[in-house]
């Protein structure tokens, strides 16, 4: 082989080592950056989607987390307000909201059949402001005192907010 044929040879090899390490799945999430940073509203299903967000500070439009595969949201700890509705729907191995331990406010929340969520770790335990409704219901992990204790904290701007709350912890309960 020639020189020439060696170093393209040796440069082409280069080339796809590298571009095969930087097509790799990240799986990790980015840490958050100092910034204030405003994202669109999404439906997140895997770990790569809530790593996409990771360095939201806003979510402008509702945020779903629904019937995803997932276990943790840490990810999400830099997450301050949720413009729309914050729905954590359906997902069968969620065991806690504490990724969401920032969360300060948000235009409605439903939280609803999530077969193992706690709130051993936290129930949103910063939110303390919700425009619209707060809906909780089937979520057979959350204790009434859990549930009691976010409705006491958190500020509604409809009446029937609470009243919707309410029932649908009764509902829980049977």
């Amino acid at each position: 082989m020639s020189l020439l044929t060696k170093c393209l040879v040796g440069f082409t090899l280069l080339l796809s080592t590298t571009a095969v390490a930087c097509s790799a799945s990240v799986v990790a999430p980015a840490a958050p950056s100092a910034r204030s940073v405003e994202c669109l509203g999404t439906t997140l299903r895997n770990d790569d989607d809530v790593a996409a967000y990771a360095h939201c500070r806003s979510v402008h439009g509702d945020l779903r987390i629904t019937n995803a595969d997932l276990i943790d949201l840490s990810a999400l700890a830099g997450l301050q307000s949720v413009s729309g509705s914050l729905v954590v729907s359906g997902n069968s191995k969620l065991v806690s909201l504490a990724g969401l331990k920032g969360l300060k406010r948000a235009g409605a929340v439903e939280i609803s059949n999530n077969r193992v969520l706690s709130g051993y770790f936290g129930l949103l335990p910063q939110l303390s402001k919700v425009d619209q409704q707060l809906v909780l219901r089937k979520n057979r992990g959350l204790s009434e005192r859990d549930v009691r204790k976010l409705l006491e904290r958190v500020e509604q701007s409809a009446a029937s907010s609470t009243l919707v709350a309410q029932r649908d912890l009764q509902a829980s309960q049977n």
